[in-house]
């Protein structure tokens, strides 16, 4: 009889993207799915705009540590371009790399945009979604975070009824206005899959 598999998700990017928030959804969203799910989180320089970045693991059964080895994550979810190769070999063979476009480029010697698009996209799996382009439609700065976890959910066993109440109750106390676009971007993100559009 085979051990219960165990699942990681790695999220990351710089401070002031909302990857703990993310994290937190996520985490809020297995648990109310009937699955063991723990997290835990490196918070790195984020005052500065520096790496951040979050584990959440989860299974059918109890878990002990919420940390994920190297080569076993199942899915990447990366705010910024950049830091998703930070971390891209967390993934398993087979694992979803899910990742923003939008660089955050303020930093001293980043490396060609091209360069860094074309080793991302060498990775199987790999989903480059151009969030910039995304927010503009969707007239919301900030929409990007909640589009990729709309497309990352969809690799995860979580009912959207059950994301769209975790993302209420994350939201409601910032008023309907922003509830609502929050939810909006997160069902944007979602279409990508049948809408390969900027993916």
């Amino acid at each position: 009889m085979s051990a219960p598999r165990i699942h990681g998700i790695v999220l990351s990017g710089v401070g002031g993207q909302g990857v703990l928030s993310l994290a937190q959804i996520v985490l809020e969203a297995l648990r109310r799915s009937g699955l063991h799910a723990l997290q835990s989180e490196i918070h790195g320089m984020s005052q500065r705009g520096g790496s951040v970045h979050a584990q959440v693991c989860f299974s059918d059964v109890p878990l002990t540590s919420p940390i994920i080895d190297e080569g076993c994550a199942d899915l990447l979810i990366a705010l910024e371009p950049l830091e998703a190769l930070r971390y891209v070999a967390m993934l398993r063979m087979n694992g979803q790399l899910v990742v923003s476009e939008e660089p955050q480029a303020d930093m001293e010697g980043y490396p060609p945009l091209d360069d860094v698009y074309a080793a991302l996209k060498r990775v199987r799996g790999c989903h480059l979604v151009d969030t910039e382009a995304l927010a503009r439609r969707l007239n919301h700065r900030q929409a990007g975070g909640m589009a990729l976890l709309g497309l990352a959910s969809t690799f995860l066993p979580v009912s959207e009824g059950v994301w769209h109440e975790v993302i209420s109750q994350r939201f409601e106390a910032k008023g309907a206005r922003v509830l609502e676009k929050n939810l909006e971007a997160f069902q944007a993100g979602r279409g990508l899959v049948h809408d390969p559009v900027g993916v």
